[in-house]
């Protein structure tokens, strides 16, 4: 009887805490890193805010890759992470790998003057220019793509010898080390030195040096008119903001373009440089120190620090090509994204990269792409389209700020009626909160336009002093202020 009572108590307990346990909800599980970083880019693709190809690595081992769009809109081809992208700029970051290697065995300095390598080079200051200058753009050179006759006839610059007398013609800005001025006619003399030193061509030592060792098999240098497999072709937005049309036209490889590349191969050169196989850790600490007159830009690297850690990266766009490749050091992860669509990976990379570091983000929404058209039609000087598509956003259970602004930036652009513009900044203003400061100085400034366009000094002044109060060294408004007190 006893035995019999102790199994009716056994039952009675195992039901009780069956009750328990069943008015217990299950935790939610927390979603991985890899479905929160496909969500991010899932919400851009789903927009046509992007298109290309995306890479996460924590400590060289992938935990987010993949292509999303197409390549070829013509034939419908797919983008894959074997995609070959234009990485433009990013190509600076093998220029300064390879000369810092000239430099660790002992085959250039980096104090060298640039007449070493160019006697016939006309400036003044080409004695006192160091090959380090060059590397960290504070050599004062600018631009030789903003020279018309490259910009009429770029696709005749065949080689580096070609475009040296668009350079000589252009007088540097400033003295060498005096302050940072981003320069490809710089990088474009680094690549004579390169080719000069190593006494081979350009794509010939990169390859050598740092691509087939790597087995970075997919990564090349791009002449125009080739034949190149996996080729992303970039497109834009056309004229109606309803279709992409291809982006016609490249610069030289050896002039100012041309690095193709895949995600894959640049997470091979990334974890290269945390070994020693490319560069020593005394050269590569050079390599990746900035110095006082730039601050953030190294010897072909960018470093920040972003969200309590560094960042070492470099970001490439032309052509309707962007890219962005980072790195840090300090957490493990890689991120290389990159696209065919002008500015597409800037913006997805951003979001990305404060996943990565704990720091708020917002997925795309229909919001971004009345955004992104508008500001396009802005830019095609298409003011009613552009209205149009910014105030699509303007509701107000979910205001978009940058919407609100741009659209009375746009009515003021295109001479609508102040009232309704106004209105626009009144209701910005008044939703904006201290995230968006800057812009709201700037929104009491264009009141105080908006104002004096319409006759009406006294709350013209108003709008300017209380942009002021916000930013005071608002150069337009102080000098509004005083034109104003004066008229009165």
């Amino acid at each position: 009887m006893a035995n019999h009572n102790s199994k009716h108590a056994l039952l009675l307990l195992l039901a009780f805490m069956g009750g328990i346990f069943s008015l217990v909800t299950p935790l939610t599980a927390q979603p991985t890193m890899y479905e929160r970083l496909d969500e991010i880019v899932q919400a851009e693709a789903r927009y046509d805010l992007f298109s290309g190809t995306v890479l996460v690595a924590e400590d060289g081992k992938i935990i987010y890759s993949g292509g999303f769009g197409e390549a070829n809109k013509e034939y419908h081809i797919p983008n894959s992470p074997e995609t070959r992208f234009n990485i433009s700029s990013i190509q600076k970051t093998f220029i300064a790998t390879l000369i810092m290697q000239l430099y660790q065995e002992n085959l250039l300095d980096l104090n060298d003057p640039l007449t070493k390598y160019y006697p016939e080079c006309p400036w003044g200051t080409a004695e006192r220019m160091q090959v380090r200058h060059l590397l960290n753009h504070t050599s004062g050179l600018g631009d030789y793509r903003d020279n018309e006759e490259y910009r009429m006839n770029s696709e005749r610059y065949r080689n580096i010898d070609d475009v040296l007398p668009l350079v000589f013609k252009q007088q540097p800005a400033f003295d060498p080390g005096e302050r940072f001025r981003y320069s490809n006619a710089g990088v474009l003399l680094l690549k004579g030195i390169i080719e000069k030193t190593t006494a081979k061509k350009l794509e010939q030592a990169l390859e050598e040096r740092i691509w087939h060792p790597l087995g970075m098999d997919n990564t090349t240098l791009f002449v125009g008119g080739e034949i190149l497999e996996h080729r992303a072709t970039a497109y834009m937005l056309a004229d109606d903001g309803e279709s992409y049309v291809r982006v016609q036209g490249e610069p030289s490889a050896y002039a100012g373009g041309g690095v193709y590349t895949t995600v894959f191969d640049l997470l091979k050169f990334d974890q290269a440089l945390y070994g020693e196989e490319l560069l020593s850790e005394e050269t590569k600490k050079i390599m990746f120190t900035p110095v006082e007159a730039s601050p953030n830009y190294a010897y072909g690297w960018i470093v920040v620090d972003f969200g309590g850690t560094k960042v070492i990266y470099h970001s490439g766009g032309s052509g309707g090509f962007n890219s962005e490749f980072r790195r840090y050091p300090e957490r493990g992860y890689t991120l290389v994204v990159q696209s065919n669509y002008p500015g597409a990976a800037f913006e997805l990379a951003n979001k990305i990269d404060c996943m990565l570091l704990g720091l708020p983000y917002s997925l795309a929404t229909e919001a971004d792409l009345h955004y992104k058209l508008g500001m396009h039609f802005q830019d095609q000087e298409l003011y009613t389209n552009a209205a149009e598509a910014f105030e699509k956003n303007l509701t107000a259970e979910s205001p978009h700020m940058p919407s609100l602004y741009q659209a009375a930036r746009t009515r003021i652009m295109g001479e609508f009626d102040q009232e309704t513009v106004v209105n626009l900044l009144d209701r910005y203003i008044s939703l904006a909160d201290e995230s968006t400061r800057p812009s709201i100085a700037a929104a009491w400034w264009r009141k105080g336009v908006v104002y004096e366009q319409l006759g009406d000094i006294q709350k013209a002044v108003t709008c300017y002093e209380r942009c002021l109060e916000l930013d005071g060294g608002w150069t337009e408004a102080i000098e509004a202020v005083e034109r104003l007190r004066l008229k009165k």
